[in-house]
């Protein structure tokens, strides 16, 4: 009998996690994503040019006051909405096309929720077959001898565990059963189970938690992701209103992606201008994110040497993946 833990309906969106301290970088670096993102998104295309036919003096003032075109720049509008083509029908081309466009607002939506929310965004590592065996316990049964994936999950009395252990936890137990060092016991731990590093397990336990209008993505759905924003990017038309706005909001998604990872990550695009655009933008989010880093290093404080140490072990891993992307 597979057991699922029971992690749904439990909203952390907005409150709980949200009130959490930030890990590593991430507090010192959300405030530089969300300037970058606002300014990308303030003033997103649009094939309709309804809008643009008012006149009057009043509306030019707004338009053109210098005080509120700050505060739209520095707002940060948290979705991308692309245009759809009117009266086609479903089963039709364009109707693929919607879909695309659907599945690109909607992840985009839960992307920018969940960073604003304070979690790590995107997970570009982890798959969705690694949570699923985070949350499918093996039966007892199937196990004939005692192995590390074993007591990973009940232990070496057989008691079934809350949670299975992370892979530092295990490499501690195979220390205390079997005399190894460290260093072994995380190898066998790492090649001989299943088990996750505890970071990586926080985060899809946080994840699951997490209702899903701001569940941020695993591997799988980031891929899903950049799918369907290159779709989009093929505007099946030669409707230029249309193909000009929904090009240029593809890139600016794309751009967005690259402002959101404060990790180096290589291009996930294929489409020439998308890539270009996650790049360039990812490559200046991570020099920011290592200038930050810096900054924060100076002055030293007379008291917690301990996280000065810990700032400067986030701004070396800062610089590296600034060099990573300048590669």
């Amino acid at each position: 009998m597979v057991v699922r833990l029971q992690f749904e309906d439990v909203g952390v969106c907005e409150s709980d996690f949200s009130r959490r301290p930030a890990e590593g970088a991430q507090a010192d670096t959300a405030h530089v994503s969300d300037r970058e993102v606002g300014q990308l998104l303030s003033d997103l295309p649009s094939a309709h040019a309804a809008h643009t036919a008012q006149d009057g003096r009043a509306w030019k003032r707004r338009l053109h006051d210098p005080a509120k075109r700050a505060r739209r720049v520095s707002r940060v509008v948290r979705h991308i909405r692309f245009v759809y083509f009117a009266h086609v029908d479903d089963d039709s081309l364009y109707g693929d096309y919607h879909h695309e466009l659907v599945t690109a607002e909607v992840l985009m939506d839960r992307v920018l929720a969940a960073r604003a929310s304070g979690m790590k965004a995107i997970h570009p590592y982890l798959h969705g077959e690694v949570e699923e065996r985070l949350f499918n316990r093996p039966p007892r049964g199937s196990f004939m001898q005692v192995t590390p994936e074993y007591v990973r999950w009940y232990g070496r009395e057989g008691v079934r565990r809350v949670e299975p252990m992370v892979r530092e936890e295990l490499a501690i137990e195979l220390m205390g059963e079997y005399g190894y060092n460290y260093s072994d016991a995380l190898d066998i731990a790492t090649n001989n189970s299943s088990a996750l590093p505890r970071r990586e397990q926080t985060w899809l336990l946080a994840r699951a938690k997490t209702p899903i209008y701001c569940r941020p993505l695993h591997a799988t759905e980031f891929q899903q992701l950049v799918r369907a924003i290159e779709a989009a990017y093929n505007v099946p038309s030669n409707d230029v209103r249309v193909t000009n706005a929904n090009t240029e909001i593809a890139r600016r998604a794309a751009a967005v992606l690259g402002t959101l990872l404060d990790e180096y990550v290589e291009v996930p695009f294929h489409v020439p201008a998308l890539a270009d655009a996650f790049a360039e933008f990812h490559r200046a989010h991570l020099l920011r994110v290592a200038h930050a880093s810096l900054t924060g290093l100076q002055p030293m404080p007379v008291t917690g040497v301990l996280g000065w140490f810990s700032a400067k072990r986030a701004r070396i891993y800062a610089e590296v993946q600034a060099r990573l992307a300048e590669r």
